[in-house]
């Protein structure tokens, strides 16, 4: 049977929504998205699945949770819930000790340790416990595909000891920020606690989504537009011309959600 213009391997959907294909396979095994059909062992999808992600996308940008929006997307669906009863819905995301990341990266607890000291792995602090998430499982993979390119680890920190210096500075003067003029005022309204503490939530998720958007968005024009110009100055015609195709792929390419 002939594919369908409109079919998308896997490969080929996460590139259309702008997302990896692990975070896609995530995705399907928590049943946000509909079952592909099959030609033999190749797994086909299509615009109702671009759709779903899409829609994903934008539940995840209005606060809910990832096991909220299955619940949503295969039942009821999103405009019959109220935003209050989604936040009510709202459960934490399954955490992991070091050992677990270790066996889900294969990284040895050793060197997780190693990054946990240097600030490049950041754990999260539930109940008094330091705690980890998919994307820490995640972050380390990134790394050693990056180290895995032939980036020196000496090298890799020197350059990462700047951003983290950099984004430890923003992060304190966002939650000042925070504070002074989202928390401060609603504590001073007199309105009741309930009341309160909902709008203190999504004013929080709001600043935390908004500068990690823009940070990322920053760094990813910086990066981008920096190498550009230098294999535009000095790089080969044959250079030049696959860097303008990745370019023009990445720039069409939404940051990550």
């Amino acid at each position: 049977m002939r594919r369908k213009v409109t079919d998308y391997r896997v490969e080929e959907l996460a590139e259309a929504a702008g997302i990896s294909v692990e975070l896609l396979r995530s995705y399907q095994s928590k049943g946000l998205l509909p079952a592909p059909r099959h030609e033999g062992r190749l797994a086909l999808y299509d615009r109702r699945h671009v759709a779903r992600l899409e829609q994903i996308r934008e539940l995840k940008a209005r606060g809910y949770s990832l096991k909220a929006i299955a619940e949503l997307v295969g039942r009821r669906g999103p405009a019959s819930v109220t935003p209050v009863a989604a936040v009510e819905s709202l459960e934490e995301e399954e955490t992991f000790t070091l050992q677990e990341v270790a066996q889900r990266s294969g990284v040895p607890p050793a060197m997780l340790r190693s990054l946990v000291a240097s600030g490049v792995l950041r754990p999260r602090r539930v109940d008094g416990e330091d705690c980890y998430t998919a994307l820490d499982a995640r972050a380390v993979r990134m790394l050693l595909a990056l180290l895995g390119s032939g980036l020196p680890m000496e090298e890799f920190m020197r350059v990462a000891r700047v951003q983290i210096d950099a984004a430890d500075g923003v992060a304190e003067g966002a939650v000042e920020l925070f504070l002074r003029y989202v928390r401060d005022p609603l504590r001073l309204a007199g309105m009741a606690d309930a009341e309160e503490a909902e709008r203190l939530a999504a004013g929080f998720r709001l600043l935390l989504e908004a500068a990690t958007m823009l940070m990322t968005y920053n760094f990813h024009r910086m990066v981008l537009n920096a190498v550009q110009a230098e294999i535009d100055e000095h790089g080969s015609d044959a250079e030049r011309d696959a860097l303008h195709r990745e370019a023009r792929r990445q720039l069409d390419r939404s940051l990550p959600a």
